[in-house]
Formats: structure tokens, sequence, C-alpha cells
């Protein structure tokens, strides 16, 4: 296939930011935090100077004083904005204590979940109990990150047990008998963070390529590849791979969720941009243009 054109994306995430300093799919104030941190990080993995970066600071100073970084996945955002931009996240370590509480929230859902396991669980409350326990995981993978980039100390051990206890027979992750890629993503992800042993490859392996095979979304494709690089595992269907997200994109520059239709959204965009480059290292050769 051709290449794809990366100033027409490079273009597409601009033209979404706004004169508040960030970002928003929608072009519409106030911007979004996941957007612009998502519009910075596919920015910067396109090789693209981020020729706004003093307003975007900016739009995170703003929500730092008005109170709005007021939990796990919100400090995550303006710390992780600020790292892409080669910023200095010292003024983040105020919230150290306020994460480490956070975290302890947690693995104190964690244990009553788990004290619980041998409970039947109705199909009215089902999808809340499998929603929580990912829950954990998506925010143990936000401190693990916070925890190395803002320098402070965690218990690796209970982190490891932790994320162990929601491993299942096929090698996901998630609630029992109940994996998911997204748990399967973040679990792999906190263990890398970390610089903790990922156990049972082959298992975890075996059950990304049959979610791979089975991607009808962007964003299983993307969980699918990030999860076997994070394994080290290379990609099963190269060429398949750069057509399914190459079908993504729409006339505008950015991706949509599904091929051939849909709305295109900054995380789409940053998913695509992800799955691409990682295609890029098997493919020999330069795939973004």
């Amino acid at each position: 296939m051709e290449s794809i054109n990366k100033q027409k994306i490079i273009d597409y995430i601009e033209e979404r930011h706004l004169s508040d300093g960030g970002y928003f799919f929608a072009q519409v104030e106030p911007s979004s935090g996941l957007d612009t941190y998502l519009a910075v990080k596919t920015l910067r993995l396109l090789g693209a100077k981020t020729k706004n970066a003093k307003s975007i600071a900016s739009f995170w100073k703003r929500e730092t004083l008005e109170g709005n970084l007021d939990s796990l996945f919100s400090i995550f955002l303006a710390v992780e904005t600020y790292k892409e931009l080669g910023l200095s996240v010292n003024t983040f370590k105020k919230y150290q204590l306020s994460l480490i509480g956070q975290k302890e929230k947690v693995f104190s859902r964690a244990q009553s979940l788990r004290a619980d396991k041998n409970r039947k669980i109705s199909l009215t409350n089902a999808m809340d109990f499998i929603g929580a326990r990912g829950k954990d995981l998506q925010d143990l993978f936000y401190f693990a990150i916070l925890s190395r980039d803002l320098g402070f100390e965690v218990d690796k051990k209970k982190i490891a047990d932790f994320v162990y206890s929601l491993q299942n027979k096929d090698g996901g992750f998630g609630h029992k008998n109940e994996s998911h890629l997204m748990a399967t993503y973040h679990a792999l992800n906190i263990l890398d963070v970390l610089a903790l042993q990922i156990k049972d490859k082959d298992k975890i392996f075996v059950f990304l390529v049959h979610w791979f095979d089975k991607s009808d979304y962007l964003e299983d494709l993307f969980y699918s590849v990030e999860s076997l690089s994070l394994l080290g595992e290379p990609i099963p269907d190269v060429e398949e791979t750069i057509q399914f997200a190459d079908s993504c994109q729409r006339n505008n520059g950015g991706f949509s969720r599904a091929r051939v239709m849909g709305i295109p959204t900054i995380e789409h965009t940053y998913m695509a941009v992800s799955i691409l480059k990682d295609c890029e290292k098997y493919a020999g050769k330069k795939i973004l243009k």
C-alpha cells in the first residue's frame, strides 16, 4: 500500500487546538484534558514540533489553579502532558500524598471484591463488578506512571500481587473468567513501568493473538498490538494491520474507531498513529511520510 500522509494527520490535530490552550476533537471550548494529552503525544510520535507548547502549559496551569486536578486521572493527564512537552513536572509533586491516598482506595476496593469472589453475582450487578476491577487496573496504571515520573516509592510486591490476582486461566486479565483486552493492556503496562516480571507470557500471547484476529474496532487492535509489543512479540499480520488502520482514516486526516464509517477523534487518531509506528518496526519501511 502507499504511504500515509503524516502532515495531514498533524494538520487534523493542530486544527483542534482551541483558544483556552487545550485540544478537543469537537473544536468547541472547554478543551478536553484527555484530548490535550493525546494531541501532544500524537504529535511527538509523528516527530512534529509542538508549536502551541506555551498555551498548552497555560491550560494546565489554569486547570491547577481552578482546582480541577482532583482525581488520579486528571493529575496523570497534566503530568504526562508536561513530560511529553519536555517541561519540569516538579510543580505537580505537591499531589504525592493525595495520589498515595487514592492508591489505597484502589486496594481497599480490591480487597472487598476478592472477599466476595465466591459470591454468586447477579446479572444486574455483573457488569458493575467487572467494571470495578477493570477500573482498578486502569487507576493503578496511572498511579504506576506517576510514581515513576514524580519520583516516589511504591510497594511493588503489593502491586504485583494485586495485578496477578486478576489474571485468568486464558492468560488475560480482568474479573474471574472475564478477561478483557483493555484490562490486559493496563496490567502489562503496570508490570512494564515498575520493571516487574511478566509471568505466563505464552498464555498471554495466545489470548492477545485471539483478540487481534477478532478486532472489529480500532481500540481492540490498539490494545492487542500494544500489549504484544509489551511482551516483545511481533504483530501477527503487519500488512493487514496497516490496512485496518488506514481504512479508519477520514478525509480530514483524523481516524475513527471503525473502518469506512465513523466520526474521527483525537483519541482514535493517537491509537492509529501508535499502531502504525509499531508496524514500521516490523515492515522495515516508513509508513507515515
